[in-house]
C-alpha cells in the first residue's frame, strides 16, 4: 500500500530501508528507466547521517538530476516492481524513499555539487523546457557542451506543471530546476518560440534537441470527439 503522504517519517524511512535485500544483481536499477540504482542509495542511507543522506542524494541526482520530482510522481511500474522483497511481503517504496531522501539533503543543505567538466567547444540547442528537454541539457552538459534551451512559455517545467501541487509541490520541481541548471554551461532562452529547428543548425549550433513535448493531445477517433472539452485546454 502506498504511504499517503509520499515523504516518509523517520520511523516509515527506517522501515522501508530495511526492506532492502541489497541485491547483487540490483533488478531495481534494471527496472529504472534512468538506470538509477535503489539498492545503491539505500545502502548509502542506511545509518542515516547527513554525510549519508548527501551520499544518497548524489547517486540518485546524477544518474537523474529530476531524483526529487521523480521520487514523487513515478509509478510503481519500474523500479518498485522489480524490488525482490514483494515476494517476501510488500515491494520496498523505492519512489517514497527517493523523495524522502532528497528532501532530506535539501532541507540539510547536503544536495550534491558537481565539479566542473572540460568544454569541448561545441555548442547545442534544445527545443522544450520540459523534463525531456531539460533532462537533456543536464546530460549534454556534463558532457561539455554549451547549452541553450529554447523555451516558449515563461515558466519552466512543461507538463510537469499540469501536475496538482498536492502531488507535486512547486518547490520540488523548482530546486530539482535549480540544481539541473547548476550541472554546466547551460543557458535559458525563455518566450523563444522556435518553429524550424533546422535553422539553429545554420546559426551557429552543432546540434538540436527538439523536445518539444505532445503539444496536441492524441484523439480517440471517435464520433463528436470535437465536442469533448480536451485536458490540456
Amino acid at each position: 500500500m502506498k504511504p499517503n503522504n509520499p515523504i516518509l517519517t523517520d520511523a516509515q524511512l527506517a522501515f522501508e530501508l530495511n526492506k532492502c535485500e541489497f541485491c547483487e544483481e540490483k533488478p531495481c536499477r534494471e527496472g529504472c528507466p534512468a538506470h538509477c540504482s535503489p539498492a545503491d542509495f539505500i545502502r548509502f542511507a542506511h545509518v542515516g547521517e547527513p554525510s549519508d543522506i548527501a551520499r544518497a542524494a548524489a547517486e540518485i541526482m546524477t544518474a537523474n538530476p529530476f531524483g526529487g520530482v521523480c521520487g514523487l510522481v513515478c509509478p510503481d511500474r519500474h523500479c518498485q516492481a522489480a524490488c525482490v522483497y514483494k515476494k517476501f511481503n510488500s515491494a520496498v517504496e523505492i519512489p517514497a524513499v527517493q523523495a524522502t531522501l532528497i528532501a532530506k539533503a535539501k532541507a540539510l543543505g547536503v544536495m550534491p555539487k558537481l565539479p566542473p567538466v572540460a568544454s569541448t567547444g561545441k555548442k547545442v540547442a534544445v527545443v522544450g523546457a520540459g523534463p525531456a528537454g531539460l533532462a537533456a541539457a543536464a546530460m549534454l552538459a556534463r558532457h561539455g557542451h554549451a547549452v541553450t534551451v529554447f523555451e516558449r512559455e515563461t515558466a519552466l517545467g512543461g507538463a510537469c506543471r499540469l501536475i496538482p501541487p498536492h502531488r507535486l509541490p512547486r518547490d520540488v520541481l523548482d530546486s530539482d530546476i535549480d540544481f539541473l541548471l547548476s550541472l554546466g554551461d547551460i543557458t535559458i532562452q525563455r518566450g523563444k518560440a522556435v518553429t524550424d529547428p533546422t535553422t539553429l543548425l545554420s546559426s551557429g549550433f552543432d546540434g538540436v534537441v527538439v523536445a518539444s513535448g505532445l503539444t496536441e493531445p492524441i484523439g480517440l477517433g471517435m464520433a463528436n470527439e470535437d465536442m469533448a472539452l480536451r485536458g490540456l485546454d
